[in-house]
């Protein structure tokens, strides 16, 4: 039986989700009901990520299809919040999740308003604490694996794309706050600092996480996408979403071999005949 603080946590995240929408849908009609010159409610040309607005052009912007990705998050977000209610996910929920999840849509409230009065410094500060918490559910989850293809759906998946997608996000609020770093010099580099990311991920962490390095190398391919004008961002970007993607497939080839070794094994041990007995 739930705890008074158990419901607290799960109407909160609810709550907390159903206000997130909210806002997002609101800002979204505004920014679809743009004027006689193409402008959006700012008088901004739409460069939008479909969420939050238009978007400055910077050398770090993916393609505008990259930011779909809002919508699968926000759709596993959905899930969680249902799937928080049954037996199987309550302790994942409360000893993993905790209160990060509410934290992190509060501050994505604040990170739109902000967005949308163009205090972009303030707004990486918002965006950067949103980043913080969503890490700290995404370590806390390590100590509760998924038991079934439900956990790992509406559990482990939100609070894994969703992180890695506002290392992405978070650094281009940063890039649109401080315009002297947005040069293609810097812009390389950070590009190559997100294929070390995911590299590390999918390499190097325990977890061997292909889903938050994929969801970096859905960033990257975006910004080889838009970029391609830009040699070296292309070069960078192309590259290390290659080197994401190589390391994903060796994991895969890893586990499949793994299981199929385990198979073997089981089947030739349930054939093997009884050895006879010595006298």
């Amino acid at each position: 039986m739930s705890s008074r603080y158990d419901i607290f946590l799960k109407t909160s995240n609810l709550l907390s989700y159903i206000l997130v929408l909210g806002v997002n849908s609101y800002f979204k009609a505004i920014e679809e009901r743009p004027g006689d010159d193409g402008s959006d409610f700012k008088g901004n040309s739409t460069h939008g990520n479909g969420t939050h607005g238009a978007v400055p052009l910077t050398h770090i912007l993916p393609a505008t299809y990259t930011f779909g990705i809002w919508g699968l998050i926000y759709a596993l977000l959905g899930g969680f919040v249902i799937y928080q209610w049954f037996n199987s996910a309550d302790v994942a929920t409360v000893e993993g999740v905790k209160f990060y999840l509410i934290l992190a849509n509060l501050g994505n409230i604040v990170w739109i308003v902000l967005w949308r009065m163009d205090y972009y410094m303030l707004d990486v500060f918002v965006a950067a604490c949103v980043l913080l918490a969503l890490m700290f559910a995404y370590n806390n989850l390590e100590q509760y694996p998924p038991k079934s293809i439900y956990d790992r759906l509406f559990i482990h998946y939100p609070f894994t794309i969703y992180p890695a997608w506002l290392i992405v996000a978070t650094t281009l609020n940063f890039w649109v706050a401080f315009q002297a770093l947005d040069t293609v010099f810097f812009s390389t580099i950070i590009v190559a600092v997100f294929g070390l990311i995911g590299l590390s991920f999918v390499d190097y962490c325990k977890r061997k996480d292909v889903v938050f390095a994929g969801t970096l190398a859905w960033s990257l391919i975006g910004i080889a996408v838009r970029q391609y004008e830009s040699l070296s961002i292309l070069i960078a970007a192309a590259v290390s979403a290659g080197l994401i993607i190589g390391g994903i497939l060796r994991v895969m080839v890893h586990e499949i071999i793994t299981w199929w070794h385990l198979r073997t094994q089981t089947e030739r041990t349930e054939r093997s005949p009884l050895l006879p007995t010595q006298n």
